[in-house]
C-alpha cells in the first residue's frame, strides 16, 4: 500500500453508546488493542472564493489538536468509495497553525510531486489555475471529540486504527457519528475483518461521502451563510 494512498472504512452506529462501547474493546474479530487515546480535534477546511477545490473534489484542511503545537496541513484526492470503504490520495504536513493557507497550499502541492502523488498535485495546480489562492478564512469548521484504538493482528500482518468520532458543525446545530477504521499496516481483508467484528456487536450502516461533503450539504441545504 502507497504511503499516499488512504484507505478507510467508514460506518455509521445507530448511537453514541455503541461508540463507547468500541471505545473499551479488548478484543475485536481477529484484532487485539494494543493502545487506547483521546483527542478533540478543530478541522478548518478552506478553498478559493470560487470554490475550486470543491469543485475538483480536493480537500484543503488544517487540523489541530488540543495540546500539539503543530497543525496537520492536508490535501486529499476525490475518493472511490465501495461497501463503505473510501481509497484516496493524501498527503499531510506538520506545520505552523499560523501558517497562511497560500503558503501551506503550494507547501503540500510541492510534497504531492516529490512524493509520487502527481495527480493530486495537477488537480491542486488546475484548482489554483481556475479559481486563485485559497481564502485566508476556513469555509467551515469542525470540532471532532475522538476516541482512537490501535488494533493489530500480528498472526496476520494487520494493523488498523479504529477512530470514534463525535463531530459538530461550528456555529451551526449539525452534528453527525461515524466510525473509521484506517489501514495502517496489512491489505484490505483487514477492514473486511473490522467491518465483520464491528457488525457483530452492534448495528452499524455504511457511511456515505466524506465529512466535509456532508457538511457543505447541510450548508446548502439550510441556507446558511459560509463564512466571509
Amino acid at each position: 500500500m502507497s504511503e499516499n494512498v488512504e484507505r478507510e472504512l467508514k460506518l455509521v452506529p445507530l448511537s453514541a453508546d455503541f461508540l463507547g462501547q468500541l471505545a473499551q474493546v479488548d478484543r475485536l474479530g481477529p484484532f487485539v488493542a494494543h493502545g487506547r487515546r483521546k483527542e478533540v480535534q478543530r478541522n478548518s477546511f478552506f478553498d478559493t472564493p470560487s470554490r475550486s477545490f470543491q469543485r475538483a473534489r480536493v480537500g484543503f484542511r488544517r487540523r489541530t489538536i488540543d495540546g500539539q503545537r503543530l497543525a496537520t496541513w492536508s490535501i486529499k484526492g476525490e475518493s472511490a468509495l465501495q461497501r463503505g470503504v473510501a481509497t484516496r490520495s493524501e498527503i499531510e504536513l506538520q506545520l505552523d497553525p499560523d501558517v497562511a493557507p497560500a503558503l501551506a497550499i503550494g507547501a503540500l502541492r510541492d510534497a504531492a510531486r516529490s512524493r509520487g502523488a502527481a495527480t493530486l498535485a495537477e488537480s491542486v495546480s488546475d484548482a489554483l489555475g481556475s479559481g486563485g489562492l485559497p481564502l485566508a478564512r476556513p469555509v467551515l469548521e469542525t470540532q471532532t471529540d475522538r476516541s482512537i484504538v490501535d488494533l493489530e493482528s500480528a498472526e496476520r500482518g494487520w494493523a488498523v486504527e479504529l477512530a470514534l468520532d463525535r463531530m459538530t458543525l461550528i456555529g451551526h446545530e449539525y452534528a453527525e457519528l461515524e466510525i473509521e477504521a484506517e489501514l495502517k499496516r496489512g491489505d484490505e481483508e483487514a477492514l473486511e475483518a473490522a467491518r465483520e467484528a464491528i457488525a457483530a456487536l452492534g448495528a452499524v450502516s455504511e457511511s456515505h461521502g466524506s465529512k466535509l461533503s456532508r457538511a457543505l450539504a447541510h450548508l446548502r441545504d439550510c441556507d446558511c451563510a459560509h463564512p466571509a
